[in-house]
């Protein structure tokens, strides 16, 4: 009787919904680069205390002023927080991460960025200086510097996995709060090194802050168009009205944010964007959004009007039409991603083809209990290909083993854009199909072995391809 007892206290803890606390950390700081070149970093992470002081999630840098313009680095940020008082807070973590861009000597590409922090908190967000150091290993990068920092405060909600497709009340969004997914691909009338029309394609999240209006978070890289290697990366707003049917909105939508690499001329690597879209609700889930606006660099001769098409896929109930209290809500299983893989011969521009191995973030989540989609991004961190980067979404399948609940199996076709660090990727569009094999670590934690292919569809590129993966899962509404 007191081990049914126990069985059910476990049970109940399983299915409880969950929030830990969660922070957005923005800063900027200005490195010194070798030859006395100065370039300005701008940073952003989204970290989550696993247990009291302990804080993890995924982070990236950019260049924002100077000459290098599509530098790029992303991955994981770690850290411990301690209390001085009711304000003030010092922070020392780690970053590590992989990338480079626009010729800057990154070597292989992996950069670390240990730092110290110190944080005056004013409620719900604070601000301070942070003293770091940013080093890529295997380049001639190594500059010592302070910096700025704002921090705001969140929450991420969420519920062990396994449980998709049950209704549980929950309050608002969880995980990241988005509460839709979108495709993207468009093209700008000019841009590459050419100075013919550029094809991108990309992936947004959409975060409703009020009726009719979205705080949006995108990147993009180039897939045609003689331009591989530029990235992208924009967070704006989104405002939409009925025309006439609720199945149409029309409305606009701004965005300011980092892009360069491939030759594409936006200068220290500020761009903004704006444009008018039109939203056709296709189903309860599905929509299609077409855009057409302009793209400008703030310092660079980068300035083109453009056009875009987005797929869009609703995630869950918009904050405000959850409300403050609970509501039934039909779970999903989400699945995030930090992932090795290794090419056993990326070809390269200049003819030769040794292996590379990129750093990657992974977002996986669950459509049916078979079925996933998954948005991927990776970077180069050994192999002298720095610069090399990847964008992927795609589909996957996955299932269990009866005997063995706790192995899993799965496969999934991914596409995407690449390029860069001398890599031989065409115009950028690529195809990485992989089969992977994972067992669980406790209850959210999960290692996975993948082999597939790499191949870019218009370049030499083409490698069987090897992946590590270590993932977090969890359930969001």
């Amino acid at each position: 009787m007191a081990a049914d007892k126990a069985l059910d206290i476990a049970q109940d803890d399983a299915t409880r919904a969950q929030a830990l606390p969660a922070r957005v950390t923005v800063g900027f700081e200005r490195l010194r680069l070798p030859g006395d070149e100065h370039m300005g970093l701008l940073g952003a992470s989204y970290v989550v205390e696993l247990a009291p002081g302990w804080w993890l999630g995924p982070a990236l840098y950019g260049a924002a002023t100077g000459r290098r313009g599509g530098l790029f680095t992303w991955g994981a940020e770690g850290a411990r927080r301690w209390r001085l008082d009711d304000r003030w807070e010092v922070v020392a973590g780690v970053y590590v991460g992989g990338g480079g861009g626009a010729g800057a000597p990154v070597g292989g590409g992996l950069m670390l960025r240990p730092h110290v922090d110190l944080m005056f908190d004013f409620g719900g967000w604070a601000t301070g200086i942070s003293a770091s150091q940013v080093r890529f290993p295997s380049g001639t990068i190594h500059s010592a510097q302070l910096g700025l920092l704002v921090t705001m405060q969140d929450k991420f909600a969420f519920t062990a996995p396994g449980l998709a497709g049950r209704s549980m009340e929950f309050t608002g969004p969880g995980g990241l709060g988005a509460d839709r997914v979108a495709v993207t691909a468009g093209r700008y009338a000019s841009g590459s090194a050419s100075g013919k029309s550029l094809g991108y394609a990309g992936m947004r999240l959409e975060r409703q802050l009020d009726h009719g209006v979205s705080a949006t978070l995108e990147a993009a890289g180039a897939a045609t168009g003689g331009a591989d290697g530029y990235a992208e990366v924009l967070g704006g707003v989104l405002a939409l009205w009925p025309a006439g049917s609720e199945a149409i909105r029309v409305g606009v939508r701004a965005a300011v944010g980092l892009g360069g690499g491939g030759a594409v001329l936006t200068g220290g690597g500020p761009i903004a964007k704006a444009a008018l879209l039109s939203r056709l609700q296709l189903s309860r889930q599905l929509s299609l959004d077409l855009e057409t606006g302009r793209a400008r660099a703030f310092s660079g001769d980068f300035n083109t009007p453009y056009a875009q098409l987005s797929v869009g896929m609703k995630l869950g109930e918009a904050r405000a039409e959850a409300g403050s209290a609970a509501s039934p809500r039909i779970m999903h299983d989400t699945e995030w991603s930090l992932s090795v893989q290794n090419y056993l011969h990326a070809r390269r521009k200049d003819g030769g083809a040794p292996g590379l191995s990129t750093l990657g973030l992974k977002f996986r989540r669950s459509l049916t209990e078979h079925l996933y989609l998954s948005g991927q991004a990776h970077s180069a961190i050994t192999g002298g290909a720095g610069a090399y980067s990847v964008g992927l979404v795609g589909l996957g399948t996955t299932t269990r083993f009866a005997r063995y609940p706790r192995w899993s199996v799965g496969a999934e076709a991914m596409v995407g854009a690449a390029g860069g660090g001398g890599v031989f990727s065409g115009g950028g569009a690529i195809a990485e199909p992989m089969a992977w094999i994972g067992r669980d670590l406790g209850r959210y934690g999960r290692v996975k072995v993948g082999a597939g292919y790499v191949k870019s569809l218009r370049g030499g590129l083409s490698s069987p391809v090897i992946d590590v993966t270590w993932a977090a899962e969890f359930g969001t509404p």
